[in-house]
């Protein structure tokens, strides 16, 4: 079973391509989690869409899991982790989905475990400007929830604009989110702390959250 998936709320399924992992109630799904693809029929494919080699009894078809489309063995005989889709075992990619693919697993290996463990980040307001909060992504991955403060949690669907500056010099990194909540426009922006392991970390977090939103 592959380290990302929280099993609560979660069922086992087969589809044509292989196991998945979804959610019981769909109105829980990830937002950073993607449908299977259509696949293209068999009989609309006569050639591979990469090399253009013609289908026949020796050069076999075979559907890329990530976009759906038609290619021969040569062009998508990589098996790759797809865990954007919730497949549980690597599953069938072409050569110009791999890429891509890799890319998004970095992410689901790497920033999308930093962002679920959280740091800690001072907050930046007038009247508190020593107030400390842990900041983290739900493990739903559909919030931001602050502990420590009494601050709401943010949707990442109702994120607006989101920013990430770093000073080379001191290494202190600043986030600013803007979102809006109840209809009304909201901003929020905290850096990192002096303590340098806390500081690595909360850039570290703020890395990661950069690349979500660019996702």
């Amino acid at each position: 079973m592959l380290p990302f998936f929280n099993m609560e709320g979660k069922k086992l399924i087969k589809s044509k391509s292989g196991f998945r992992m979804v959610a019981v109630d769909e109105t829980r799904t990830s937002p950073l989690f993607i449908n299977e693809p259509l696949w293209t029929p068999d009989k609309e494919a006569t050639n591979c869409r990469r090399c253009s080699v013609k289908f026949g009894f020796t050069t076999r078809k075979h559907h890329c899991r990530r976009c759906g489309f038609i290619y021969c063995n040569k062009c998508s005989e990589r098996m790759l982790d797809l865990p954007r889709m919730c497949f549980i075992d690597p599953v069938r990619i072409c050569l110009n989905c791999e890429e891509e693919t890799k890319q998004e697993n970095r992410f689901f290996q790497h920033d999308l475990k930093v962002l679920m463990n959280g740091a800690l980040f001072i907050l930046n307001n007038n009247k508190s400007s020593d107030l400390l909060l842990h900041c983290k992504l739900s493990l739903d991955h559909r919030t931001l929830v602050f502990e420590g403060s009494q601050l709401n949690p943010i949707l990442l669907d109702e994120i607006t604009y989101l920013c990430v500056e770093t000073d080379q010099k001191s290494g202190k990194s600043n986030l600013e989110i803007t979102y809006t909540e109840e209809g009304q426009v909201e901003k929020i922006s905290f850096c990192t702390t002096k303590d340098i392991q806390e500081r690595q970390a909360g850039n570290e977090w703020m890395k990661a959250m950069k690349q979500l939103g660019a996702s």
